[in-house]
């Protein structure tokens, strides 16, 4: 209980940090409807892995908007305001990162080949072996990491314009 009361004491004093909390919170609902989906549509179609991680990009993207404006920012919202052209905007420029950083992990950097190493070296082989089947899955996972951080940037800076922690009680 001490730990709980401590803890809304330190969300009242830093709001940020409730947005910020709230903002994880729907990220990890939005990523692990992205994730499901790329998931179940590369055990169909393995070949169309790119295009899978797109599918589920824009379905995470519409279940981040929903919760995200209806809970998150509930509060810096105006009833005329048109915030989903502003959302589409920033998340449009993070969606091509997030494909040109998965681009370049998959097919330049081949990110996933530590991961073998260190399975290899454990002798995990029945591990490696599913590793390898979906070796995509840790460059789609960083990749969604890096566009929670920037989505969080642009959502809270661009979109709902969340004022400053000073000029909050002005």
């Amino acid at each position: 209980m001490r730990a709980l009361k401590s803890f809304r004491k330190w969300i009242r004093k830093y709001p940020l940090a409730h947005k910020f909390i709230k903002f994880v919170i729907v990220g990890c609902a939005a990523a692990g409807v992205s994730l499901f989906v790329f998931w179940v549509t590369t055990l169909q179609f393995p070949q169309y892995n790119l295009l899978a991680k797109a599918i589920g990009y824009v379905l995470g993207f519409f279940v981040g908007f929903t919760l995200n404006k209806f809970w998150t920012y509930v509060e810096h919202t105006d009833e005329g305001e048109k915030y989903l052209l502003k959302y589409v905007l920033v998340y449009v420029i993070t969606f091509f990162v997030y494909l040109a950083f998965n681009y370049t992990c998959d097919h330049i950097f081949r990110l996933h080949q530590p991961v073998y190493w260190v399975l290899d070296f454990l002798q995990l082989h029945t591990i490696t072996e599913y590793a390898y089947t979906y070796d995509t899955t840790v460059s789609n996972i960083v990749a969604i990491v890096l566009n929670a951080v920037l989505n969080f940037l642009g959502t809270n800076y661009m979109v709902f314009r969340v004022p400053n922690p000073e000029e909050l009680f002005d």
